[in-house]
């Protein structure tokens, strides 16, 4: 294997690179993908519907009457992107040390030679950028970002889903009132009912989504004072170690215990594919630019991305923020 000629790593990355943006958008495609959530990961352009389509059932027995109905079932928004910066100054010191992980990464059992020739070290360290700093953004972004707030970090990279959902809550949102539960702060009295008060707005307000398989996302500590308000309301069939995966009275209802959620009170329930990381398809938006300096390389990543709900007709929560 051929080493890595460390003093030429900023033209050896932009070689890499070759000023094609797809090869970074890719990279933020598969650190959201790396993290794991529950959300849907969508490439697209601005302002392209996020809801495909969804046909209403139009049939109706034969007649001379014409009695159209409305092609759509369901209300879409259009997705709309931030452009977020990731400005860093990397040492030598710094590179190397990724660059070990790469040989790590090299030798790893089953490694093909074809993996390797398609993941030279340049790009293997863009990845590596990009996925820790898809860590905050999951963190800090996906509900409680609020864009431009601090003018720094992951909080202020694009709106998070609670800044969304209070916008669509407000006087002219696109949500409805009967989607939205007047709920508490949750404590392990109450967690059992604000969770089925969610719940049994789905069943009163879209019958037909009980047929889908449907997220509950909480926090852990509203997720354990479920638990522990479970145990109370139910002692003699519930124990300590029970950890449900679902809801006790909607089997369609799956929790999705949310690592941005920690410390809220909020719950949203929602397919995954309401729940979107929307990625700007237009390979021109994505650049990036490194420059050696006398001890260290600056490297800044420009991105086009956000979050959002692609229909609000799919999307339940209470009213805590």
């Amino acid at each position: 294997m051929q080493i890595i000629n460390f003093e030429n790593f900023h033209e050896d990355l932009m070689t890499s690179i070759d000023g094609d943006g797809a090869i970074i958008m890719n990279s933020i495609v598969a650190g959201a993908e790396s993290l794991g959530t529950n959300f849907k990961v969508v490439k697209t352009r601005e302002r392209a519907a996020l809801v495909r389509l969804e046909v209403k059932d139009a049939w109706a027995p034969a007649s001379d009457d014409f009695n159209p109905k409305a092609a759509l079932e369901v209300k879409s928004r259009f997705a709309s992107f931030k452009e977020g910066d990731i400005d860093l100054e990397i040492t030598l010191s710094q590179i190397k040390e990724v660059y070990q992980s790469y040989i790590g990464w090299i030798k790893a059992p089953g490694r093909t030679l074809n993996e390797v020739n398609d993941n030279p070290f340049e790009l293997f360290f863009l990845n590596h950028i990009i996925a820790k700093h898809f860590e905050f953004v999951r963190l800090k972004t996906a509900w409680n970002g609020v864009y431009n707030a601090a003018g720094a970090g992951a909080g202020s990279l694009a709106d998070g889903f609670i800044t969304m959902f209070i916008a669509g809550r407000a006087v002219g949102g696109d949500i409805a009132t009967n989607h939205v539960f007047d709920g508490e702060v949750i404590t392990a009295a109450n967690a059992y009912a604000q969770v089925n008060g969610v719940a049994d707005l789905v069943a009163s307000a879209s019958p037909n989504m009980l047929l889908e398989d449907l997220n509950v996302y909480l926090s852990r500590q509203a997720y354990d004072n479920y638990r522990k308000n479970r145990r109370a309301l139910f002692p003699t069939h519930v124990g300590p170690a029970d950890r449900p995966d679902v809801l006790d009275d909607y089997s369609n209802m799956k929790f999705a215990v949310d690592p941005g959620l920690v410390g809220k009170s909020h719950i949203s329930i929602a397919p995954q594919k309401n729940m979107l990381f929307v990625c700007n398809d237009d390979p021109g938006k994505y650049r990036l630019s490194i420059v050696k300096d006398v001890k260290s390389y600056k490297l800044s990543i420009r991105a086009s991305l956000g979050f959002d709900y692609a229909s609000p007709d799919w999307a339940f929560m209470n009213d805590q923020n």
